[in-house]
């Protein structure tokens, strides 16, 4: 049996879950954490001698099934892990993975990591009172700031891994991850599973929104043959541009028949009414991410709602040219 048979047919199987088949010595893997990680999905790029892993989970099982899951899928060593922006289920208790890998380095840009020193001690209290005591670490492993543009692997220093930051997503100051020779984007919470709604209850001004859009943009530019979105049920369909064209559609809908009419023009429930009839099908009864996500949304923007806490002051940015200005 060939080998190119072998693997193919482990994929029909899902014992292979990445997408990325390569020439460059560099692949991706990818791991759903499912349950009360958001269905967030983690990508380790292995290389000829290391790999390095994207995004850790909000609760302790999690983070030790994705320790697990990185020993089983590489015995290359692990020598840095970055989250890729400040959103506690990418990183709340990753010092639980971290724990198993104590030599990897974590890391995420200057700005991401500012914003998680801000906040994390009221989101490990928040999702201790949700998770429960046990499922949450006491105290963050902070991320050291990291703002080179770029890094490598040893033993594939041809082939660097390229940071796009700080770009709009469903937050600000998100990096996405560029392997440019094996075409695959690593583009977290600026894209989102084709099966899934998204979290908008960041996007409070309409900068916010028209700069996620120019984000998107930016991913069409690079022709990847693969992009990695931040959240998804399977790994098993990820694409050039599926999820892209998704998130996309949800955002220009977005704009022009919720955010154009303004804040509390609706009631939560017409929000959430009018998404689900705009994208059926998406309340998956196997996953509740997708109700939370869009109940989200429709509380923070519906009269009356409930609104999110933002340690962050999100509604702060009204400048567009600002949050695009890697655009020259």
């Amino acid at each position: 049996m060939r080998l190119t048979t072998i693997v193919l047919a482990l994929q029909s199987i899902g014992l292979i879950s990445a997408r990325a088949i390569n020439h460059s010595g560099l692949r991706v893997e990818t791991f759903i954490n499912h349950g009360s990680s958001f269905d967030m999905v983690s990508s380790l790029i292995i290389g000829s001698q290391a790999a390095v892993l994207i995004d850790l989970p909000m609760a302790i099982e999690g983070a030790e099934a994705l320790a697990d899951w990185v020993r089983n899928t590489t015995d290359k060593p692990l020598v840095a892990a970055f989250t890729t922006h400040f959103h506690p289920d990418h990183y709340l208790s990753g010092g639980a993975l971290l724990s198993r890998f104590p030599e990897a380095k974590y890391y995420a840009n200057s700005k991401a990591a500012a914003e998680i020193k801000k906040e994390a001690a009221h989101k490990v209290k928040l999702m201790k009172g949700v998770l429960g005591e046990k499922s949450i670490v006491n105290k963050v492993h902070l991320p050291t700031p990291y703002d080179f543009s770029f890094f490598t692997l040893p033993g594939d220093e041809a082939t660097p891994i390229h940071f796009l930051n700080p770009l709009t997503g469903d937050t600000v100051d998100e990096t996405l991850f560029w392997i440019p020779s094996i075409k695959t984007l690593i583009a977290g919470d600026s894209v989102y599973g084709h099966d899934m709604h998204l979290w908008l209850a960041d996007s409070l001004t309409k900068a916010l929104t028209e700069s996620w859009l120019s984000t998107l943009d930016l991913v069409d530019y690079l022709k990847p043959n693969v992009v990695i979105p931040g959240h998804s049920l399977s790994n098993k369909k990820f694409g050039c541009s599926i999820d892209v064209d998704h998130t996309r559609t949800y955002l220009k809908y977005w704009q022009k028949e919720i955010e154009a009419k303004g804040l509390d023009h609706f009631t939560p429930q017409a929000i959430f009414n009018k998404f689900n009839k705009q994208f059926p099908g998406l309340l998956n009864l196997n996953s509740s991410t997708s109700a939370f996500l869009l109940n989200s949304t429709a509380e923070q923007f519906g009269r009356g709602g409930t609104r999110q806490v933002h340690y962050i002051n999100l509604a702060a940015y009204t400048d567009v040219e600002a949050l695009d200005g890697w655009t020259i």
